[in-house]
């Protein structure tokens, strides 16, 4: 199964590299023409810039709002908990599809299809089950009691949040930031249904590209997402650990 799993990882990789003008393997050589290329294509460079733009924004909503909502859910009993749970995580449980043709016609009524903000708006939603999903696992590991205690000494809301609760947060929010980049920066669907002319995501130029060209340089380009995705989990690993955020 790990084998399965990580065979295109293990294809794409060396196809970045090889001379051959066409996507082959395994390759025929060793250059780097294909990453100077994928470099050099300005499209790519625009479309990089507006995904991480988007990603950046859609996340920092996501954990400000993901984050109250978990607090409310972890630390609050009200009528109606589980049910502002379950939409809460109800992206992660439609088809991409689905969701995508929903926030067309939602933002669409609402004069944001085709538009940035609009975008940012999908985005979001997109993130905010992953937000959602690592604060809550977080806020239950952390004491209630430390709240408790710190507003017994006297300190308000607000200093409890941003001395308590803040520090100890740090690698939930991390992990949820994380998380949250990773799977905006690679959305293809609802970003296909929802860009407009001259505001093309990473994703969907990489398509664009395969329809007219197919030469490795898709493959170089593939090859830096892969590693910076590598390096993000790593990064959730060594700061929360994937196993405490999954439990």
């Amino acid at each position: 199964m790990v084998v399965f799993l990580l065979l295109p990882i293990l294809i794409v990789i060396p196809s970045a590299f090889n001379t051959d003008p066409t996507v082959t393997f395994p390759i025929h050589g060793f250059t780097l023409k294909w990453f100077a290329n994928a470099i050099s294509r300005a499209e790519f460079i625009r479309s990089f810039f507006l995904s991480l733009a988007v990603s950046v924004i859609a996340t920092l909503i996501s954990l400000a709002a993901g984050g109250l909502a978990a607090y409310a859910i972890v630390r609050r009993a009200f009528r109606g908990k589980v049910l502002l749970e379950l939409v809460l995580l109800s992206p992660l449980i439609f088809p991409s599809i689905v969701l995508a043709i929903a926030l067309t016609m939602v933002l669409g009524s609402l004069g944001l299809l085709r538009t940035v903000p609009g975008l940012i708006v999908a985005h979001t939603i997109v993130t905010l089950p992953y937000a959602v999903r690592a604060m809550i696992g977080t806020f239950h590991s952390i004491d209630p009691h430390l709240e408790e205690a710190a507003a017994v000494l006297g300190a308000r809301r607000v200093f409890v949040w941003r001395e308590v609760l803040v520090p100890l947060l740090r690698p939930g929010l991390l992990a949820a930031a994380i998380f949250s980049l990773i799977m905006s920066f690679d959305e293809f669907a609802v970003s296909f249904f929802v860009v407009g002319p001259g505001m093309t995501t990473l994703p969907i130029e990489l398509f664009n590209y395969t329809e007219f060209y197919a030469d490795p340089t898709i493959c170089a380009v593939s090859t830096i997402l892969i590693l910076l995705s590598a390096l993000a989990v790593l990064a959730i690993e060594r700061s929360v650990g994937l196993a405490k955020l999954m439990s």
